[in-house]
């Protein structure tokens, strides 16, 4: 479908860590594992992710995964991006930027917290500061987010970041025994400046 899938060099990475928006974004390192753990390991925050609360093996076994790809260098692949917020180096959250492997000048956002940071308005200004990255750094042309559309609090997030719902797909995902109803959301770049 795409015709410039050959044609677009890897993204230019910004300098880590990447601070914004009073956070700072940073690829995740296997020294986060415990801090991760502590909030992948609770059911409220699993309920909308796609595997059941993390053990401390699986959350080494997920950050295992993910801190090999410490830039984006091919389409299809995920950066993990750990968000730190005060005066610690201790991941509260993350933020998923992924690289579309059908149009590569389109990207996917994706989020998960502690819920000790709830209402702080962390979420939404590592979300700004990743989508800045995005646009800025990687010069995508659409980032793509989708969630659960029983998951209020990540739909008015990015209904927040400007990003408008496109769809709701009835039952389109299989996840956990049970099939899902999922929202997708997008914004452009040139719509992000002006949200």
């Amino acid at each position: 479908m795409s015709s410039v899938a050959h044609t677009v060099p890897a993204p230019v990475q910004p300098p880590y860590p990447y601070q914004a928006q009073g956070v700072r974004l940073r690829p995740v390192t296997m020294a986060d594992v415990l801090a991760v753990n502590e909030y992948r390991s609770l059911a409220q925050v699993a309920r909308y992710l796609p595997h059941p609360p993390q053990t401390v093996a699986d959350t080494e076994l997920t950050l295992a995964a993910m801190v090999t790809q410490k830039e984006l260098q091919t389409p299809g692949q995920w950066l993990d991006l750990a968000v730190e917020h005060g005066p610690t180096n201790e991941a509260v959250g993350e933020v998923l930027l992924k690289w579309d492997a059908a149009n590569p000048l389109r990207g996917e956002i994706g989020f998960v917290f502690s819920p000790a940071v709830q209402g702080l308005g962390i979420a939404f200004a590592a979300c700004t500061a990743a989508l800045e990255i995005a646009f800025g750094h990687f010069g995508w042309h659409r980032v793509e987010g989708i969630c659960d559309h029983r998951n209020e609090k990540s739909a008015a997030l990015m209904t927040r970041l400007g990003m408008r719902q496109e769809a709701t797909f009835v039952e389109a995902d299989w996840c956990k025994g049970e099939w899902v109803t999922l929202r997708h959301y997008a914004i452009l770049n040139r719509e992000w400046p002006v949200r």
